[in-house]
């Protein structure tokens, strides 16, 4: 099914709305309270007025109230703000390749394969194995790298019997060696944006092979031919 390019709209209009309203409950409270204590001085005894230091105790607790209301709208605001330039920054990588983790990758035929693993540290013997759209084991790399980090594996292309592998879709695996036990190893892959949508779960970026993964979980950014 065909997805628009950006879809889960941000409603910057009720963003607005929200700054362009007569009053806010801050301010009817605060109208509330000194209605309220005008009221009380008008009909407290004169022989025994109410003192200055319940005026001011009273003075701040509506201080207290009026602020705290006014700081949970500014933080709406700010979160209503960050999440529209959340979604115009997601836009901006429709087209482009992004490397974020998954083992999905597309090879072109000739250009070597950009592929990363990422290591905890004592990891050694890393292997990452290449599988065909049919789940088919197409070649085995080694990881060089052996300090903690998301280290770079580069795939030729060449097949196990060293003939040159098809352009088409492939994924990848990757295991290593951690006191005495083989481990499965985290990957990282580039793939091409098709799309990005605004949830409720934050903004969605869809790749090419059909996967998704979070914006922020975005680690480099690249023009689609290189």
């Amino acid at each position: 099914m065909a997805t628009s390019p950006v879809s889960g709209q941000f409603d910057y209009t009720s963003l607005n709305a929200r700054n362009t309203v007569k009053k806010t409950s801050a301010e009817e409270q605060q109208d509330r309270f000194m209605k309220l204590l005008v009221k009380q001085l008008q009909s407290q005894d004169p022989m025994n007025p109410m003192d200055n230091a319940q005026t001011t105790s009273q003075l701040a607790q509506i201080n207290t109230v009026t602020g705290i209301d006014k700081l949970n709208q500014t933080m709406s605001q700010m979160t209503g703000m960050y999440a529209g330039t959340q979604v115009m920054q997601a836009a901006g990588l429709i087209g482009k390749e992004v490397l974020s983790p998954g083992n999905g990758f597309r090879f072109d035929g000739s250009k070597p394969a950009d592929l990363r693993v990422q290591l905890s540290e004592g990891v050694t013997n890393g292997m990452v194995t290449i599988r065909n759209e049919k789940g088919l084991e197409v070649a085995k790399v080694p990881v060089n790298n052996t300090g903690a980090g998301l280290a770079k594996v580069e795939w030729d292309g060449k097949k196990a019997d060293g003939t040159t592998a098809p352009a088409g879709n492939y994924s990848i695996s990757a295991v290593g060696q951690k006191d005495g036990k083989e481990i499965a190893l985290n990957t990282t892959t580039w793939q091409v944006v098709k799309s990005v949508e605004f949830g409720s779960d934050g903004v969605g970026v869809y790749l090419a092979n059909g996967n998704k993964t979070n914006f922020g979980s975005v680690i480099q950014i690249q023009s689609a031919n290189g």
